[in-house]
């Protein structure tokens, strides 16, 4: 068919956004196979299985819509791109199709790569992290072709990365040398869970991560402790004592110019973290432990910069007894940062204090860093996801102040140039990278909705700001 002018786009899509939605519901029970299909295909970035084989499937998945994929050679594992539309407006789609290894076989209640329907929910390796939630994007466009015939008045493009989950480190540095392709008004992408909410959330932002190793080296070979124990230097005391200069008495990270730089906390940040519901964060009692270390936990996980020791390791710890002066140590360190921050400077500051407390052996590894990354509620993006969510779920969705990140997205901010919106089709109790991995049905279906619904939206606002004249907020679609 003729290609639409502006104005017979903007009344179809004003008159079709009803029917998009349900020819979701009538399609469901066929993307349901298409995630299926997916997720059978294990793409564990980190052992390289079944990765290509993969993106070779989804390519052909996204040839079925009638798009051209291409794959965009990283030099590990390939990016599957597919353009939908040609406009100067842009929307940014990311995805990430590999998945985490399974682990322990016997933990898992069905095969974690025979996707199996229970309860209401779809359970496997990948099926909410994320190709569940990557593929709604694909169900979404193929529903919009069969009401609509034509694709959108606005530029799609769809980017799903085969090594998210071992830190993007080749698909980051291929951004950086291709800028151009990747340059959008906003990044959009569905992933991780609602946490502990029953109901429809976003996030305003992404935290930053430092991620360090350290390393303590002692002798050369183990000597017995009985005579050497106490003129050895021992590394894995030399560790403990080490990070515990890190930590003041009340647990906050005592290097000195952490803090240097952190932009003040926006008011309405505040405000939304007071509004989440009680179920979001509930009582220590339910993670196993006594009390949490703050006596505000809510204002810490958000708006307090931190350090987490993740693992320390050195020496025998294993079964019976064995004498000996440990030869190495080594520890790894998260520090979630916000706004104004920058890794790369914690990271010199960390050192600076290391060899100021008189650790100057203690090597240190930068092994992942992302800088923070936030948008304000008046974005635009922010404004027509939260419409969306609402059209389909039928009540507002819950703002998320932040939640904590690292990955690709710190290159869209810093390289790039774009604001990233993360809106997660994940029910909370997903239980990604674990056993229990699920996605619910109903979800999966909504988030469907939610995409076919932001795409209309957001091709309304391209209509609109296409006009001399357009309306004061073309954002917010009808």
């Amino acid at each position: 068919m003729a290609s639409r002018t502006s104005r017979e786009w903007v009344e179809t899509l004003e008159a079709g956004g009803p029917e998009l939605l349900a020819r979701v519901d009538a399609r469901a029970d066929e993307y349901l196979p298409w995630l299926i299909e997916f997720a059978a295909i294990p793409s564990i970035s980190a052992t390289g299985e079944g990765v290509r084989d993969c993106a070779e499937h989804l390519s052909e998945r996204i040839r079925g819509i009638g798009l051209s994929p291409e794959l965009l050679e990283t030099g590990a594992h390939p990016i599957v791109w597919a353009q939908a539309g040609e406009h100067e407006r842009k929307l940014l789609v990311y995805g990430h199709y590999d998945v985490v290894p399974p682990g322990d076989l016997d933990a898992w209640p069905f095969p974690p790569f025979e996707p199996t329907v229970h309860e209401g929910s779809l359970w496997g390796r990948g099926v909410g992290d994320s190709k569940g939630q990557m593929i709604t994007h694909l169900c979404a466009l193929a529903a919009w072709m069969d009401v609509f015939g034509e694709l959108p008045p606005f530029q799609i493009n769809l980017m799903f990365d085969g090594e998210d989950e071992i830190g993007c480190g080749d698909t980051s540095d291929y951004i950086r040398a291709h800028v151009d392709r990747f340059r959008a008004d906003f990044l959009y992408t569905s992933d991780a869970s609602t946490l502990g909410v029953w109901d429809p959330a976003l996030f305003l932002g992404i935290r930053g991560a430092l991620y360090v190793e350290l390393n303590a080296r002692g002798a050369d070979i183990e000597w017995h402790s009985g005579s050497y124990g106490s003129i050895l230097p021992n590394p894995v005391t030399r560790m403990a004592q080490a990070i515990g200069t890190m930590i003041d008495p009340d647990g906050r990270v005592a290097i000195a110019g952490f803090l240097d730089g952190m932009q003040p906390i926006p008011e309405e940040l505040h405000r939304f973290a007071a509004q989440l519901p009680p179920e979001f964060l509930p009582p220590a009692e339910e993670f196993g432990v006594r009390a949490f270390e703050r006596e505000d936990p809510l204002a810490s996980m958000f708006f307090e910069p931190r350090m987490c020791v993740c693992g320390i390791e050195g020496g025998y710890t294993g079964e019976g007894l064995k004498m000996a002066v440990p030869t190495h140590a080594t520890a790894k360190l998260d520090f979630a940062l916000l706004p104004g921050q920058r890794p790369s400077r914690v990271a010199e500051l960390l050192r600076a204090h290391l060899d100021r407390h008189g650790f100057d052996d203690i090597g240190i590894t930068v092994l992942s860093d992302a800088p923070p990354s936030s948008v304000s509620s008046d974005h635009r993006l922010f404004a027509t996801a939260v419409d969306s969510l609402q059209t389909v779920w039928g009540r507002p969705p819950v703002v998320i102040p932040s939640i904590g990140g690292g990955g690709v997205f710190a290159t869209f901010v810093d390289a790039v140039g774009l604001d990233c919106l993360l809106v997660p089709y994940a029910q909370p109790d997903m239980q990604e990278h674990s056993a229990q991995e699920h996605l619910s049905i109903e979800w999966f279906v909504n988030g469907i909705k939610t995409s076919a619904e932001l795409f209309r939206r957001l091709s309304l606002a391209a209509l609109a700001d296409a006009e001399p004249a357009g309306p004061a907020d073309p954002g917010v679609a009808r």
